[in-house]
């Protein structure tokens, strides 16, 4: 790693002193700064672009490379994020000019090349950034683990395909593989291991993880990798009629063509905000239950570019192409995250009383208002429900339903899919289920509900802009759990097993094994342990019941309604 420190900037009374440095690629210079924040001290690269701007002609396409800057490209302080809705990001930080990374690197002797995490942040495809609204690095400085994130191209601008060369589709997953590149390519002279990288997400950015994970253009550019909450397997992430969806996106823009490269062409020549604007309403028409983006990975047409050429589950069945250590999970109540939707839409609850049809996943294409739906939808009130209506005596029922169609089951199915077919003893399994001070989600969203909801785990994980000002403050289970979760992660990131070299301090009493073919999983919190799984076992019976009576009406050739995720 080539520092050469130009100049320094003691502040009196700041809480941070920093540094200017400079490290040297075959791209060009790159100066960062030095930070010293919550007792720690790193290095810090920010808005390193990756890519040239993905605009004009170049919108829909792969990325392509950055090309050599000459001079040395200041990266204090972080690039444009990509363009999206206004609810994490002013309209002001954003540009289509947007593929840029961050890379933080703990500022202490290393004697060896240092583990690397790249992560990739979530936000179901359409929301946030490689900023450290709820990805802070300092835990992970702390720890000795350098840390990337980036941005990629979100929505339509990410995802939107026509199933031809125009616009094929996956536009994201491209550009994290082509940022997943650069880490390989250049991360040794930030003083990285290029042989020892770690790929993480959760929720959406899970999902990500897991398509790459499948995909062989990824080979040998992670060794490793952490899913949480998130599964490739899950219908809110696969469209299987893209076209459809990008044909709807130009009619609400005006554009009434049929011909598909006529309406990419059209999009590359519009404003880039009419697109997001366009593509704004998030919640199927169709189904309040599902507000979600119609623009998801894709099963592309094979060529060189392509990412995946097939539905997940069909790759899996062929074989797993990379045989890696996983760690996999969920929290004990996914669901909690449609809490604060239903409540400010009662009209929500009214609408899947009336037709309960609207709560099957999209993914099972029984025709509305047949009788397989129907049957399909009494199942769900009798087994979730009781019989009964959704209402405030309810609201757990609807939170396990929740948990179990958008999260549970796609990602239990996963682990034991890939148990079986990798052949791995390094898959660790695990349910979080700490309720603390710091659990994010409840903290971001102001819902008080028991347990552990949909990425909760990240304030224990992450440095976010909501958990900071309570990291003080926060109790003393709060701060174990932090421990134990960094503890086992960085022992993950670094070795691949991530019980390795715990401490007794840190209340790891337990090792985290190998989840087995019985999918044996950890009980995460402030004090640890395994337990025989897998877990949920009857509610994940029900869905691997339901999942099997529609492969076989579709196998007798019964009729099929399209539906987007």
């Amino acid at each position: 790693m080539r520092l050469v420190i130009n100049v320094v900037i003691l502040v009196l009374g700041a809480t941070a002193s920093i540094s200017h440095n400079v490290v040297e690629t075959l791209n060009g210079a790159i100066r960062g700064k030095l930070v010293r924040d919550l007792n720690v001290t790193y290095y810090a690269y920010l808005g390193i672009p990756y890519a040239e701007a993905p605009t004009g002609q170049l919108r829909f396409k792969p990325p392509v490379p950055k090309k050599p800057w000459n001079g040395t490209l200041d990266a204090s302080a972080y690039g444009p994020v990509c363009p999206q809705d206004e609810m994490y990001h002013k309209r002001s930080d954003m540009n289509e000019d947007c593929l840029n990374l961050n890379v933080y690197v703990p500022a202490r002797p290393a004697l060896a090349p240092t583990p690397v995490l790249v992560y990739v942040h979530s936000g179901e495809l359409t929301l946030l950034s490689g900023r450290p609204y709820v990805l802070g690095p300092q835990f992970y400085m702390k720890y000795g683990v350098l840390l990337v994130t980036m941005n990629y191209r979100l929505g339509a601008l990410g995802f939107l395909s026509v199933q031809t060369e125009e616009a094929a589709g996956n536009a994201a997953l491209k550009d994290i593989l082509l940022s997943l590149q650069w880490v390989k390519k250049y991360i040794s002279q930030f003083g990285g291991d290029p042989d020892n990288v770690t790929i993480g997400g959760e929720s959406s950015s899970a999902v990500l993880v897991q398509y790459l994970t499948l995909s062989e253009r990824s080979s040998n550019l992670f060794h490793k990798a952490s899913i949480i909450s998130g599964s490739a397997l899950s219908y809110r992430f696969f469209n299987r009629h893209p076209i459809q969806s990008a044909l709807e996106l130009g009619k609400k823009m005006g554009y009434h063509t049929e011909d598909p490269n006529e309406l990419v062409r059209k999009l590359q020549e519009a404003d880039v905000f009419d697109i997001v604007t366009a593509q704004g309403d998030k919640t199927n028409k169709r189904n309040g239950f599902r507000p979600f983006a119609p623009f998801t990975p894709v099963a592309e047409t094979p060529s060189p570019h392509a990412v995946i050429t097939q539905h997940p589950l069909q790759i899996v069945n062929q074989g797993i192409p990379q045989v890696i250590p996983i760690i996999s999970g969920i929290t004990t109540q996914e669901g909690i995250k449609m809490l604060p939707f239903i409540r400010q839409n009662p009209i929500l609850a009214v609408h899947l009383n009336e037709n309960l049809e609207l709560c099957i996943p999209s993914d099972i294409e029984y025709p509305y208002g047949s009788r397989e739906s129907k049957d399909l939808a009494n199942s769900i009130k009798q087994f979730y429900f009781n019989n009964e209506t959704i209402s405030n005596t309810t609201l757990l029922n609807f939170v396990n339903l929740v948990s179990d169609t958008q999260v549970t089951y796609s990602t239990d199915r996963w682990i034991e899919i890939y148990k079986n077919m990798a052949n791995s003893d390094r898959v660790y399994y695990f349910v979080f289920d700490f309720d603390g001070d710091l659990n994010w989600y409840k903290l971001f969203s102001k819902t008080q509900f028991p347990g552990a909801a949909h990425a909760d785990h990240l304030g224990y994980m992450f440095v976010t802009n909501t958990t900071r000002p309570l990291l003080l403050s926060a109790g003393a289970e709060s701060k174990q759990t932090i421990q134990v979760v960094l503890q086992l992660w960085t022992n993950f990131i670094k070795y691949g097993n991530p019980s390795r070299l715990t401490s007794l301090t840190c209340n790891i009493r337990e090792e985290w094994s190998d989840c087995g073919t019985q999918r044996n999983y950890l009980a995460l919190n402030n004090r640890p342990y395994m337990v025989p799984g897998p877990p949920l076992r009857r509610r994940l019976h029900f869905w691997r019941q339901v999942y099997a009576q529609y492969e076989s009406y579709v196998a007798r050739g019964g009729g099929l309604e399209a539906k987007t995720p």
